[in-house]
């Protein structure tokens, strides 16, 4: 059996999408997953199932094959890959499905969309103040557990050797991703992510781009669109005040197409 895929990245976090609606491919083969994901160099398999309450249904699995719940990247990538490659095109604006809930997604263009990011919760729920010296620092929930790190110089962090400890952790439960923000000037920020499942740093992570922003505005009063630099590129996160309505856009990109390799 052979099985389409299209490889695409999210402001460079990298993703193989697959249409899953026959039930053809079981999210818990892990081997499946682990051998594919390190075939094509990726940070995890999405696959495109139907829904009943929703337009589609989207399973996330990272590299280490373990399912997870939510990612703010994998929503506007397989949304992309549900409009021009899985036939359901007769709108521009989705509804999906995830453990976490219905998500909404709009197209702003061909290539760049929004996701609305529906979960906040947990905040400052767990003090990580000891767990890396920092100007600032702020656990939260968006979807994925997130401690968020505010500091300088960024790009000098050995973040692998810092995080890996801090992401395995026994107060985090199913540990939780690790980011580090610096401050570059009114509402834009550089942040580098530290993924859980991935076991390293990934060039972004929309959760945790969304939780760096929700960190900012709260701990600096800031509040609109705060644009964040990720080594993957540019991310926008648009916020009001009240923390109700919360955007994540950015740009997404077919890398390649082929076929899943089986193990």
């Amino acid at each position: 059996m052979k099985k389409k895929l299209i490889k695409y990245s999210a402001t460079g976090n990298l993703f193989i999408v697959l249409d899953n609606r026959n039930q053809d491919l079981d999210p818990k083969d892990s081997k499946l997953w682990i051998s594919n994901c390190q075939r094509f160099k990726v940070d995890g398999a999405l696959l495109l199932e139907s829904s009943k309450v929703s337009d589609f249904r989207m399973r996330i699995i990272n590299s280490d094959g373990g399912e997870v719940s939510m990612c703010g990247n994998g929503l506007r990538a397989i949304t992309h890959f549900a409009y021009f490659h899985a036939g359901i095109n007769d709108k521009r604006n989705f509804k999906v499905e995830t453990d976490k809930g219905i998500y909404e997604t709009f197209f702003l263009n061909d290539d760049i969309l929004k996701a609305k990011m529906t979960e906040l919760y947990d905040v400052n729920k767990i003090n990580i103040d000891q767990l890396f010296k920092a100007e600032k620092s702020l656990y939260l929930n968006t979807g994925v557990p997130h401690c968020v790190f505010v500091t300088q110089k960024i790009d000098d962090l050995d973040i692998n050797k810092i995080a890996h400890p801090i992401s395995l952790n026994p107060m985090f439960k199913d540990g939780v991703n690790v980011n580090f923000v610096e401050i570059l000037g009114p509402n834009s920020i550089k942040i580098r992510t530290f993924e859980r499942g991935v076991y390293g740093e990934t060039l972004s992570c929309g959760t945790g781009a969304t939780a760096g922003a929700i960190a900012v505005a709260k701990l600096f009063g800031w509040e609109g669109k705060i644009d964040l630099l990720t080594k993957g590129g540019n991310l926008e996160v648009i916020l009001d005040k009240d923390f109700k309505d919360i955007y994540l856009c950015g740009k997404v990109e077919i890398i390649l197409s082929g076929d899943l390799y089986e193990v």
